[in-house]
Order: C-alpha cells, then sequence, then structure tokens
C-alpha cells in the first residue's frame, strides 16, 4: 500500500514539472460548402428555345444595341414666383366732413343768432384751427401715393371770394394740404381742390385753419343762423401707404387670368397627359391679415374636373412670418396646352392660369410697413408625359463611340463554331413621328481573348427610315435588315464570342419636318430601339467553350486557418453533358479578385455522359475530384469568400457536337481539414 501512494506522489510531481510545455494531437473535420448546378439553362436561358424534333436548342437572342426615348420630352419647370409689398396694398376711399360755422368765424353773430340784418364785407385772418377726427382713414400713414379731395360749401347768406384753407398734423403740426378757394356763391355753392398726398405723413389727428375768409357785404338784410358757415369735405383715394396703421378692407393683390408658356425642347405640343408631376404652392407673408389664393387650370382636367385650388394663409403675429406649403399630384391630368382661348387663338406650349390672391379683412387696424410682403410661388414640375400629341420637333443625335453588353456569350469564351446562323438588324421605332437612322460603326469586343471584329456589311453608313406607329400604347414598327454570309462577316462577328459591342450611331426624328401637322405623339414608353437579334441552332464545333459558376463560401467559420495542416476542396460531379471538362478551381476575395488558384492536375477532369449514337445523353456520370490543400493555402482560405469554378468543354477533334436542353452539370462541394490542436494542462 505505501509503494501505491509513493507512486501516487510521484505522477504528481511529474505532472506539476510539465505544467510549462502543450500536449498537441491532430484532428480531423469535414464540412459541406455548396451545392450547384451548371447548364446552358443557366448561362443563356432566356436566348434558348428547344426545338420540338429533338429537343436541341434553337438559340434566339435580342441584343439592345441602342435606344432613343423621347421622354426626354419631359417638360421644365415653369410657374410663377410673385411677391407684393405694402406699395400694392390699397386703403379704403373714404369721406369725412367738418363744419366751422358764423359764430366760430365772428362771435358777434352768436348774439344777432335768428335776427335779420345787413352783414358787412369782411377780411378776416388766422382764425382759430378746428380739430378733424381722421381715425376713419388710419391711424397713421405715410402715402406711396394718394389723393386728398378739399371740398368747402358756402353756407353762409353771403358770397365767399377768397378762402385759404389749410390742413395739419395736430401731433407736430406739419402741413398735410394748403390750398385757396375763390368766388364760391352764398347758400351751398360750393368749391373743391384736390391735393396730391405723395410722400405725405397723415395722422388721424388734424387741425383745420382758415388762414384767411374773405367775403362781400349781403344783399340787404338776411337772417343770421350762427349754426351755419362752412361745410368742409375730406375726402381721400387711390391711397397706397409705404407705412400704415390701419384697418385695410378686403382686396385682391393679385388677379391673373392669362396664358403660361412652357419650354419643351423644340417641341411643339397640343395635349399633355400627365405621368407623373406635381404642382408645389408656397405662400409666406408678414402681413397680420389673413390671406387666401386661387388657382384654377381651366384647361387641366382629370375625370372631368378642371383643377381648381383655393388655399388659405393665416395672418402673421407681429414681427413673424406666416408660411403654407402644399404639394398636389398632377399624375393622370390632361393638359390642353393650346392656350387661355384656343377657339380664337390656338397656340402650343402654352397652359390657361388664373391666380388670385385676396387679403380678408378682420376689420382690425394693424400695422403695415414696406419691410412687410407675401410673396407666392407656384411650380408645375418634374411633368413626364404619360403621352403627348402635337409637333415633337426635328431632332438629331449622335451617340458614340459607345459600349453595350452583349450578354449572349456573358458566361462562356473559347472557340465556337456557328452553322445556319441568321441575324438581324432590327430598328423598333414605337415613337409616334417618322425617323431615320444610321450605323457608323458596330464592333464587338470578346475580353477573355482581347479580339475585336468590326461588322463589314453595307449597312454600316446606310440610312435606314423607320415610320410612326398607329396611335396605341405598346405599338410599334420594325425596319429591318438580314446579315448573313453573303452581304456581311457576322459570322466571324459573332463566333469572336464578343462580350460587349461598341456602337457609333445617329438618330433623327422628323427628318422632313412637320409633315404631320401636330399629329404626333408620344407615350411614356415610347422609344427607338436597334438591336441584333440572333437565330440559329446551337450546333458548335467545340474547341475550348468554358461555363463559369461562382459560388459563396465562409471558410472563416470554420476555425483558425493557421493550424491546418492539410485538407482537400472535395467536389462531386453529376454529369449531364456528353463532353468531358476540364476545370480551373479559383478562390476569390469579397470583390470578386483573385486570391489563389487550386492545383488542378491534368488527370483529373469531370467524366462525359454516356451517349447514344447520335450524340443524345442518355445517362449521367458521376465523378469525385479531390484537391489537395496544404498549409501554404490557409492564408488565401482565411480571406476567399467567393470560389470560381471554370468548367472547359472538351470537343476533341473539332466534331461538330450538339448540345441538348437536358445536359446540366451538378456538383457538391465539401472541404476536410485536418487541424493540429494544441491544450495547455
Amino acid at each position: 500500500m505505501r509503494w501505491r501512494i509513493w507512486a501516487f506522489l510521484l505522477l504528481c510531481q511529474c505532472i506539476t514539472a510539465c505544467d510549462r510545455k502543450p500536449i498537441a494531437w491532430d484532428i480531423g473535420a469535414t464540412v459541406p460548402l455548396f451545392e450547384t448546378e451548371v447548364s446552358l439553362d443557366q448561362v443563356d436561358v432566356k436566348y434558348l428555345t428547344s426545338t420540338p424534333s429533338d429537343s436541341s436548342y434553337l438559340l434566339t437572342y435580342d441584343n439592345l444595341v441602342y435606344r432613343y426615348k423621347i421622354q426626354d420630352l419631359q417638360t421644365s419647370d415653369t410657374g410663377i414666383d410673385v411677391s407684393f409689398n405694402l406699395r400694392k396694398l390699397r386703403l379704403n376711399d373714404q369721406t369725412i366732413s367738418n363744419s366751422i360755422t358764423l359764430g366760430q368765424i365772428n362771435p358777434i353773430f352768436r348774439a344777432l343768432d335768428g335776427q335779420t340784418t345787413v352783414v358787412p364785407a369782411q377780411d378776416q385772418s388766422n382764425l382759430s384751427p378746428t380739430d378733424i377726427d381722421a381715425s376713419a382713414f388710419f391711424e397713421t400713414a405715410t402715402l406711396d401715393t394718394g389723393y386728398l379731395d378739399i371740398t368747402i360749401t358756402n353756407e353762409l347768406p353771403v358770397d365767399m371770394a377768397l378762402v385759404v384753407f389749410e390742413l395739419t398734423n395736430a401731433s407736430d403740426g406739419s402741413v398735410v394740404a394748403s390750398d385757396s378757394f375763390t368766388n364760391i356763391a352764398a347758400n351751398v355753392g360750393s368749391a373743391k381742390k384736390t391735393i396730391d398726398l405723395r410722400g405725405k405723413t397723415v395722422e388721424k389727428t388734424l387741425k383745420g385753419t382758415i388762414k384767411r375768409l374773405v367775403t362781400l357785404a349781403s344783399n340787404g338784410a338776411v337772417l343770421i343762423d350762427a349754426g351755419k358757415g362752412l361745410k368742409v369735405d375730406l375726402g381721400v383715394r387711390q391711397l397706397r401707404p409705404s407705412y400704415a396703421v390701419a384697418a385695410f378692407p378686403t382686396q385682391d393683390v393679385i388677379d391673373e387670368d392669362l396664358g403660361i408658356t412652357m419650354y419643351m425642347g423644340g417641341a411643339e405640343i397640343k395635349y399633355f397627359k400627365v405621368a407623373t408631376g406635381r404642382l408645389k404652392i408656397h405662400l409666406e407673408s408678414t402681413i397680420q391679415e389673413d390671406m387666401s389664393m386661387v388657382l384654377a387650370l381651366p384647361g387641366a382636367t382629370k375625370d372631368g374636373q378642371s383643377f381648381y385650388q383655393e388655399v388659405k394663409l393665416p395672418a402673421a403675429k407681429a414681427g413673424g412670418v406666416s408660411v403654407r406649403d402644399e404639394i398636389y399630384n398632377m399624375s393622370g391630368y390632361m393638359l390642353d396646352f393650346r392656350g387661355k382661348d384656343p377657339d380664337v387663338k390656338d397656340t402650343v406650349n402654352t397652359y390657361h392660369q388664373i391666380l388670385r390672391v385676396t387679403m380678408d379683412s378682420s376689420g382690425r387696424k394693424v400695422a403695415v410697413g414696406l419691410s412687410d410682403s407675401i410673396r407666392i410661388t407656384y411650380t408645375l414640375e418634374s411633368m413626364t408625359p404619360e403621352y403627348a400629341i402635337g409637333y415633337l420637333g426635328q431632332s438629331l443625335e449622335r451617340s458614340g463611340p459607345e459600349k453595350v453588353g452583349f450578354d449572349l456569350f456573358n458566361g462562356i469564351s473559347g472557340n465556337l463554331g456557328l452553322q445556319d446562323v441568321k441575324v438581324n438588324l432590327i430598328m423598333r421605332n414605337s415613337i409616334g413621328a417618322d425617323g431615320r437612322v444610321k450605323l457608323y460603326e458596330l464592333k464587338g469586343e470578346n475580353i477573355f481573348d482581347q479580339r475585336s471584329v468590326a461588322l463589314n456589311s453595307w449597312a454600316i453608313n446606310a440610312d435606314f427610315y423607320v415610320t410612326k406607329p398607329p396611335f396605341q400604347r405598346g405599338a410599334f414598327t420594325e425596319t429591318q435588315m438580314t446579315l448573313d454570309a453573303n452581304n456581311s462577316n457576322i459570322k466571324g462577328f459573332l463566333e469572336n464570342m464578343p462580350q460587349f459591342l461598341h456602337y457609333d450611331v445617329e438618330s433623327e426624328v422628323n427628318p422632313n419636318g412637320n409633315v404631320s401637322g401636330w399629329k404626333d405623339f408620344v407615350f411614356d414608353d415610347s422609344r427607338l430601339d436597334i438591336f441584333l437579334r440572333v437565330e440559329a441552332p446551337l450546333s458548335a464545333s467545340l474547341g475550348s467553350i468554358i461555363l463559369r459558376d461562382t459560388q459563396k463560401v465562409n471558410f472563416k467559420s470554420l476555425g483558425d486557418m493557421k493550424r491546418v495542416k492539410s485538407g482537400f476542396f472535395i467536389l462531386d460531379f453529376d454529369n449531364g453533358f456528353p463532353i468531358q471538362f476540364g476545370l480551373d478551381i479559383i478562390l476569390l476575395d469579397a470583390n470578386y479578385q483573385q486570391l489563389q488558384a487550386l492545383e488542378v492536375g491534368p488527370e483529373q477532369f469531370v467524366a462525359p455522359a454516356q451517349a447514344d449514337a447520335n450524340g443524345f445523353p442518355i445517362a449521367s456520370r458521376q465523378t469525385q475530384l479531390r484537391i489537395g490543400l496544404s498549409r501554404e493555402n490557409a492564408w488565401a482560405l482565411s480571406k476567399a469568400e467567393h470560389v470560381l469554378i471554370r468548367y472547359h468543354l472538351d470537343g476533341s477533334n473539332s466534331q461538330v457536337k450538339r448540345l441538348y436542353n437536358q445536359s446540366k452539370v451538378k456538383v457538391k462541394a465539401r472541404a476536410e481539414f485536418e487541424y493540429e490542436v494544441q491544450l495547455n494542462p
């Protein structure tokens, strides 16, 4: 028993002594990565149709080369931006009456009131002032424009030879008006003078003073009525102040009824059905009265109703600004662009607008100065047509050199031989106007092989004329020419397998001018398209056709790649093509840039499917490839986010082989790693 205790203690000592040295061993892990399949359907399914007789592929492919959209007909943003200040506001025309009695003129007549006597001629100066209350006009006003009408009526029983009358502000004695009146007959004879108040400041408390009064003697004895004398009527009119504290009347400050012309880029439009667009209204005011705006567009109709909107703007607070914004969707409105009154004057690009802005009086006296203003903005903006009718203008556009993708060979490279190929160059016009097209150049670029082939044909530099379709959405006319071996190098052009087309093209709308009499039209999808249509049975002389498939992976989730000792990238293929494939396997980063190509030996390939005597696949064939992964691959694996697999179709002996729509390659990918694991006891 004692020796066992000593052995246990010795073992504990050994373990303690070895505490600083890690214990290491290897483990293995297999992780699935992805499953995918590759076929010609995956590359160009939208271009291939099955041939009923044998289910082989008939290639039908349209590639857009050039597009011109007349939706450039979008209107310019058009509307009004007006503002007005106090000079556009007016005060009420009003009249007040005051009297200067005979008793005020001469106190002696008070004692003779009611008696009959002879009144001698008199000449008096600087009679006592009479207070005049003008608060019915305003509290105070500095007038930019305006007139004061002074009417003096003689109620005395004697003729007035001369009256000199002066009107002053009570606060400072400043003269508002002064004038002379002569030869006013007795017993309600009158005389009137008009005073220009431009630049005058007038207050509500005034004083009227007769600076001189000359009367003739009475014609015998007359009845003395001390309560009668001179009646003074003060009338103000056309008052527009630069500053005022007043009760402004309800008034229209803007009243417009006119045609507004829009710029249409050279087009002359009669009718414009709005697809998209809006009307924006912005109101702002510093005036302490409510405002209202009426905007009517009689020629803009929707569901039988013309456009009509009323917008209210509350009074601004003292020293503040009142603001209101409104946006109206104009989609669906038909705009009559023939002007305000097309029965009288039929024009183009012009709509009828009625705009009225009213200041609504509250009856309160408010202070308004030149710094106060009202601003009204409305804009028809971003108007695009659902359709438009008129003359679309005569426009010429040259586009090129430009580049466009050719998707047919987007995922394929190598050598290709095509049989019975038919290609049409098609100009499809859905614009409601005649046109002309000239193709100066068409060149195909193969970016994998760095080869370019220019199309050689009589179609280059030739004028093609296109006619307009009937007035119907989606309708079009086509002008086309066939490219074949007799009139072009189209076979070699396509066998270059271009991924891009370089073109230089000229298009002209209405080359002969306004031959339709303003009956051109355009829909929102109207355009002129130039495209190549390729039709051919996909019967290829296969040299080294390449199919591509890119899959996303995440090796980071597999652990610390620095501890990878070795591994395998395992691919299980199920090949339905009657053709043998060679492979390239490339690791890509997040930006699809190459990190490292895995080593695939020449003996590693995907075996072909079993086929009958006609080359029709009758049974797929399975192949497993194990691609070795070394420790040196670990850095690339840790950064890789995609795997690119390139399939090289091996068409041995350049035999013409027919490809079928049943053919595809299925693949399952997994990774098998051996890790070195260390533990610190």
